[in-house]
């Protein structure tokens, strides 16, 4: 079981991907609060729209459901919902720029991560850290959830 990424579509609703081991669903829950299923594809993968999540600071939990409804898999991780506005934003300096692009912080992601990821060098991170020194206080500290301009 894998969260493989946790963005925001055009209307700024946060949205899942992952991957699972079986041929049953997940179910997904933010601070233990069931939130929604999702069917796990023939290929493994699976998706879903988490509906109105309010700004702040989750656990988000995903359990991989078998047919009997016995949890063969689990994964947890931090999830931080950011303000819409800051997802606005950062979309709009997307669609205003020719080749700007956003990326969305995942557990264990650092810039020079991805930096090498959008660059092919990982000490051009100082490009995404120009780009969202609002947002980065420190460099060495970035979180999941957090919403990053990753310019050309």
């Amino acid at each position: 079981m894998a969260i493989d990424s946790i963005t925001y579509s055009n209307a700024g609703e946060v949205q899942l991907a992952g991957r699972g081991t079986g041929r049953g669903y997940v179910r997904v829950y933010l601070d233990n609060t069931p939130i929604t299923t999702s069917r796990i594809a023939g290929d493994g993968g699976w998706r879903t729209d988490l509906p109105e999540v309010d700004t702040g600071v989750y656990t988000l939990r995903v359990d991989e459901v078998d047919s009997d409804g016995t949890v063969v898999s689990r994964v947890e991780t931090p999830f931080k919902r950011e303000d819409e506005t800051v997802v606005a934003n950062v979309e709009a300096q997307a669609e205003s720029a020719k080749r700007i692009r956003a990326v969305t912080v995942q557990p264990g992601n650092t810039l020079w991560a991805i930096s090498r990821e959008h660059y092919g060098e990982g000490i051009l991170y100082v490009r995404v850290l120009e780009a969202n020194a609002d947002r980065i206080r420190n460099p060495d500290l970035i979180y999941p959830g957090q919403v990053f301009t990753v310019p050309d």
